[in-house]
């Protein structure tokens, strides 16, 4: 199992060096996966309180909910249980755990799907993000969430 940190080339935004400091942060370890470690793409702002996108970062973004600035927290690998995790950017759900709070994702990672899964340890409905695939989750996963896993698809 590798681990996976994100560095980005980001043009002066508040809102870029939150994505920097508040990916995998906080008192969480890491989270591991099999994905490879690779460089990721330069980092444009979009918003306030919305993470600044960038090209194929490798990370799944979660949100606690559906408005613009609401909280979120990025992954680069899987995690067996949110539980230690809380959203740490954002507004709306600041501070909030992320288990069995997590409303909508966005997975930019290109080779490898997201899932996201109703238990903890990779167990019960599982609601799967494939590369680029933005929205909200499947009612049965949607603030009913508790462990990611990825899926190698190319």
């Amino acid at each position: 199992m590798r681990t996976r940190t994100l560095s980005a080339v980001v043009a002066g935004s508040a809102t870029a060096a939150l994505l920097l400091t508040g990916v995998g942060g906080g008192a969480a370890a890491p989270a591991t996966s099999d994905k490879p470690s690779k460089a990721s793409a330069p980092a444009t702002a979009q918003g306030a309180a919305t993470p600044a996108k960038a090209a194929w970062d490798g990370n799944v973004y979660l949100y606690y909910s559906t408005a613009a600035n609401s909280a979120w927290r990025a992954y680069s690998g899987g995690t067996a249980d949110f539980a230690a995790d809380t959203f740490n950017n954002g507004v709306d759900g600041y501070g909030q755990r992320v288990k069995n709070n997590v409303n909508r994702a966005w997975n930019n990672d290109q080779r490898w799907a997201a899932n996201i899964w109703y238990n903890e340890n990779f167990q019960g409905a599982v609601d799967t993000f494939y590369p680029g695939e933005a929205r909200q989750l499947k009612v049965g996963v949607r603030n009913d969430n508790a462990s990611l896993s990825w899926t190698y698809i190319g």
